[in-house]
């Protein structure tokens, strides 16, 4: 961007087709390549070209296609609100348009298949929307009050964010002698106790390396994360594995026999783990950690009797009635059932928040509402009641 975006276009007392002053707009000579096809990824600004520099590859991917679905919005479907395209294709953002951006998204409106976006997804949009502006050294028009308020009377009128159903230490812990006894099943027995230990995304899950694992005494292990999302600033994050998980991953490395390279590896069409003639693998792809983890609970269902696939069903028809058993779950199923395993027993909030590297603790709460129900003190009040020998019928 030429020399960069000190050079903004400031015209006195310019409306926005609201009627809001705007006093820093971007000149169109720098905002139209922004909203080309690549636009922020190939945009000559210093600033940007540094960000992109120092961010993870998965966290540069993430930008791009949360940038092109707010770009293809204002170029197509933003008309219906806003007809000229000087309002649309205009850095800062007016904060007016982005409500209308937030509506159309929650509500399908606006969507490129027509299915409203969930919260959660709404939110990484506007902190890419943020990033952005802040890289460009704009005011940040996701922090204006009509975006805030749009983003709660969304939030209250789909009865909050959607969140992944949690994953528990004891329902994996009930899931793995389910799990099958080939180098794909000890791979995810390993997989789903590293997930849950050290509450990684899926991204900083199959990033891992050998060589991130330190071996300790007493059978513990620890294992350093990489930073994959929009933290700059992130560093290497050192994480806690238990006895079971660490037996777990030793017994897939011994099986796998890999040394070095990706932890978590795709099978070769071979059935084994390891390249041929190589010491390591080819790296899990992200969507493979849903995938197994909708596995292993379809499987658990399928145990409680609460699936059941027919007989005369195809083996090869089993995974796909199993996965969409577990539709509620998926890797972020771990992060969640992890944070309530801790809540559960009483670690304190700051601890969580290490444990999974979040700085919100908001977060922490949306994680904990479920259990606060499932474990508070109607719960305990039923619990009791029909432990005690008295008949809770009885009228005592």
């Amino acid at each position: 961007m030429a020399d960069s975006v000190n050079h903004l276009h400031t015209p006195s007392d310019a409306l926005t087709p609201w009627g809001v002053v705007t006093t820093a707009r971007l000149p169109a000579s720098l905002v139209e390549p922004l909203f080309a096809a690549d636009g922020w990824m190939q945009a000559p600004s210093p600033m940007i070209a540094s960000a992109l520099a120092a961010a993870a590859p998965n966290t540069r991917h993430a930008w791009a296609a949360d940038w092109g679905v707010f770009r293809d919005w204002c170029l197509g479907p933003a008309t219906r609100h806003v007809p000229e395209r000087h309002a649309r294709v205009t850095l800062p953002v007016a904060p007016e348009l982005l409500a209308h951006f937030i509506r159309d998204q929650t509500t399908g409106a606006g969507t490129a298949d027509g299915r409203p976006r969930r919260l959660t997804t709404l939110r990484r949009y506007l902190s890419t929307l943020a990033t952005l502006h802040r890289l460009l050294e704009l005011p940040d028009p996701t922090k204006h009050p009509l975006v805030t308020n749009t983003v709660k009377a969304q939030a209250r009128g789909s009865g909050g964010a959607g969140q992944a159903a949690p994953l528990r230490w004891s329902q994996i812990t009930a899931i793995l002698p389910l799990l099958p006894d080939t180098l794909a099943g000890w791979r995810d027995r390993a997989l789903l106790a590293v997930g849950h230990n050290t509450l990684a995304r899926r991204a900083e899950l199959v990033a891992l390396d050998v060589e991130d694992l330190d071996w300790l005494d007493e059978g513990v292990a620890t294992v350093a994360l990489r930073p994959t999302k929009t933290d700059l600033e992130a560093r290497v994050d050192v994480r806690y594995l238990s006895p079971p998980a660490t037996a777990l991953v030793r017994g897939w490395l011994e099986r796998s026999r890999l040394e070095e390279g990706p932890l978590f590896t795709r099978m070769q069409r071979n059935g084994q783990a390891r390249l041929l003639g190589r010491s390591h693998g080819q790296r899990l792809g992200v969507s493979a950690v849903n995938d197994i983890l909708k596995e292993a609970v379809g499987r658990l269902a399928e145990a409680r009797g609460e699936l059941v696939i027919p007989p005369e069903t195809p083996e090869s028809e089993h995974s796909t009635l199993r996965r969409a058993q577990a539709a509620d779950w998926s890797g972020h199923s771990l992060r969640v059932g992890a944070a309530q395993d801790m809540a559960a027993l009483g670690v304190e909030t700051a601890a969580i928040l290490q444990a999974g590297g979040w700085k919100d603790v908001r977060m922490i709460k949306r994680y904990l509402r479920q259990l606060s129900a499932l474990e508070g003190g109607m719960a305990q009040w039923w619990a009791a009641q029909h432990s005690s020998p008295a008949n809770p019928g009885d009228g005592r």
